[in-house]
């Protein structure tokens, strides 16, 4: 919808309200830290590439027709107070995209995580609306995105929305009955995605959704046949269909990934799960849901905003953004939907399996 709004004449717009964000980030940090916004030397900005494009100001038609190419593919420098009026001093460094659909934001991850060097296979996933995904094995690296849709994010479920104050963010059995824990320990007034998925394998376990994803239960609301968990909050049949959508496009994406490097999926040594959403997601019903493709238990680990840590590794050390030029040309980029496969994967992932369902 941004790409789109921008294409339609709202560059300018969108622009302002993304460098007034920003600036109004900078101004927080700098009264924290007792500075202005004048004393900064380098400012490094990573975010998916339509962000980025739209904080430059440069038109993001590239992301919106076929081959939906990058177009910042080199490391680069520029004035921050073209963007940022008040850190007139500052450098800004414009990290590289892998990808038109893979950003500076997983860039920074890799370095982050120092996946580059890393002497065994190791994925590195960050769940959104896209699912980006790095796969280090056999000394290469691949990469993709996946759309996963917003159905993670809280969006497009009945009860959806974002990690906030009454948000149910973990779901889990308690002796048979299904217990659940709200953000601000208030009244539940919706689902997260941590909750979300935690929902759907308690489900499973209970016998309540069937592998076609079909509830098995007897309560209807509107007609229609719902799971209850908390109040008056619940699932309906379109909410587990775009978990299921999900599910499949991220899991698909680790498979073909793996294929592409010549490695089974079980040949992977760790996962590493990176973002806001990797930081509260409970692994084990990921793996339990199939989102993370049988074969990945007891692998994932959260590491937190991988992708701002690599910004500040950048911000740091010169070298370290230089280096990103180098790293690209060792990340081969993988367009799942042009693999001959991808619809056959992706239809198989978005089921649950016999092992996923007692």
């Amino acid at each position: 919808s941004r790409i789109q709004a921008a294409l339609d004449g709202s560059l300018s717009e969108l622009q302002r309200l993304i460098t007034d964000g920003v600036g109004s980030l900078v101004e927080t940090l700098c009264e924290k830290a007792a500075r202005s916004p004048a004393d900064i030397g380098v400012v490094s900005l990573v975010g998916n590439p339509a962000m980025q494009q739209l904080f430059l100001g440069m038109a993001p038609d590239n992301l919106a027709t076929v081959p939906f190419d990058p177009v910042l593919t080199e490391p680069s420098t520029r004035a921050a107070k073209d963007s940022l009026p008040r850190c007139e001093n500052a450098t800004l460094l414009v990290v590289p995209d892998i990808a038109g659909y893979v950003g500076a934001d997983t860039v920074g991850a890799v370095l982050a995580t120092k996946l580059d060097s890393a002497d065994d296979n190791v994925l590195l996933v960050d769940i959104g609306t896209n699912g980006e995904m790095v796969l280090r094995a056999n000394g290469r690296m691949a990469a993709c995105s996946t759309a996963a849709g917003p159905a993670l994010e809280g969006a497009k479920i009945t009860f959806g929305m974002r990690g906030a104050p009454g948000a149910i963010d973990k779901v889990w059995l308690e002796d048979g009955e299904l217990r659940s824990h709200v953000i601000g320990d208030t009244e539940a007034t919706g689902i997260c995605g941590s909750g979300l998925i935690d929902a759907v394998a308690s489900f499973l376990d209970l016998g309540l959704i069937n592998k076609r994803g079909r509830i098995q239960s007897t309560e209807e609301t509107n007609g229609q046949r719902v799971l209850y968990l908390n109040g008056n909050i619940y699932l309906t049949p379109n909410d587990i269909h775009e978990v299921m959508l999900a599910k499949g496009a991220i899991a698909a994406g680790v498979e073909l990934l793996a294929k592409t490097l010549g490695i089974e999926v079980s040949d992977i040594d760790r996962v590493l799960l990176a973002g806001a959403f990797g930081s509260f997601l409970n692994a084990d019903n990921a793996c339990r849901i199939g989102l993370l493709p049988a074969g990945l238990e007891g692998k994932a680990t959260a590491v937190g905003n991988a992708a701002g840590v690599g910004a500040c590794r950048m911000a740091l050390s010169r070298a370290e953004f230089e280096r990103t030029a180098e790293l690209l040309k060792h990340i081969q980029f993988v367009e799942l939907a042009n693999l001959p496969d991808f619809m056959t994967v992706f239809a198989r992932r978005m089921g649950f399996t016999e092992r996923e369902v007692d």
